[in-house]
């Protein structure tokens, strides 16, 4: 039996979710027929694709050099069938949101996009920004919305809106029930930063430290917490950050002067599948009216 663009596909599911027990329900598929399907690659092939590792299914030297071209066959073959379709985009699209910028804003863009394109098949997924981008660059995501991310060799970026940087504080801070808050006032007081891993190809930390040019800085503090609003429980938690969606306890304080940090929808450079396309025009389209927007209406 000669393979198809299901088993490319099929293949790089498996490889993605680094097990065939994950992936099947991804494809809609039973384990025994996707089983089957990647017995079909491997034998058109020649070559063993798959192999056990401590982590799951991992792909053979074989494989990895299958799984980018895999990759590239699929986007080429999505390409060429939405050619004159922009207006109506369809298919499946995976992507990525940050932690930051408010999960209703996000969730409430792309409920709108599917009412508007209801041939979408969106899979959505969060991290943070860094993450996100590197999950864009090694096809994982077909793209995603990254906190002023520090850009990387093989992506687009286009600026989607600037999202006013405020401070947080827990509602026990000793600054909490201040009307506003300079950089100065906040000398001596400890900020909390992200950590390495959350900060890694994004440039957060590095523009809060800028923040502070000209005036004595705070004490900045990097943390182990993945989830960055957990750490508003803290009495004494203090961040400087776009809206996230912070504990009851946390209260926002306009910083002033004003300052913003960008979001930016990240693609690979090869991409031109209508959703990917159509999805970045709906965004343009509505996300730069509603900076820290709350309450939005997306009808």
């Amino acid at each position: 039996m000669s393979v198809d663009l299901r088993h490319l596909r099929a293949f790089v599911v498996v490889v993605e979710e680094r097990s065939i027990s994950r992936a099947a329900p991804r494809l809609f598929i039973t384990q025994p027929a996707l089983s089957r399907q990647i017995k079909q690659l491997e034998d058109e092939v020649g070559q063993p694709l798959l192999v056990r590792g401590p982590h799951g299914v991992e792909p053979t030297e074989v494989g990895r050099e299958l799984i980018e071209k895999a990759r590239a066959a699929i986007e080429a073959t999505e390409a060429a069938l939405s050619v004159g379709e922009a207006a109506r985009p369809h298919g499946r699209l995976t992507l990525g949101f940050p932690f930051a910028g408010g999960r209703d804003r996000w969730y409430g863009l792309t409920k709108a996009f599917l009412d508007k394109f209801p041939a979408v098949d969106i899979e959505v997924r969060e991290s943070f920004s860094g993450q996100l981008q590197r999950q864009v660059l090694a096809g994982e995501l077909d793209a995603a919305v990254s906190l002023h991310p520090r850009h990387l060799q093989g992506l687009t970026y286009t600026h989607l809106l600037e999202d006013q940087l405020s401070v947080w504080l827990n509602d026990r801070h000793p600054l909490a029930g201040r009307e506003q808050l300079t950089p100065a006032e906040l000398s001596g007081y400890e900020v909390s930063l992200l950590n390495e891993t959350a900060a890694r190809d994004s440039l957060f930390n590095e523009s809060v430290r800028d923040l502070f040019q000209g005036v004595e800085p705070p004490r900045f503090k990097s943390n182990r917490e993945i989830y960055p609003p957990r750490l508003g429980a803290a009495p004494d938690y203090l961040g400087i950050s776009v809206r996230l969606d912070y504990p009851d306890e946390v209260s926002r304080i306009p910083l002033v002067p004003e300052r913003t940090m960008p979001f930016e929808y990240v693609q690979r450079v090869e991409t031109n599948r209508s959703a990917v396309r159509a999805y970045l025009a709906f965004a343009q389209e509505h996300l730069p009216a509603r900076v820290f927007a709350e309450g939005m209406d997306w009808a």
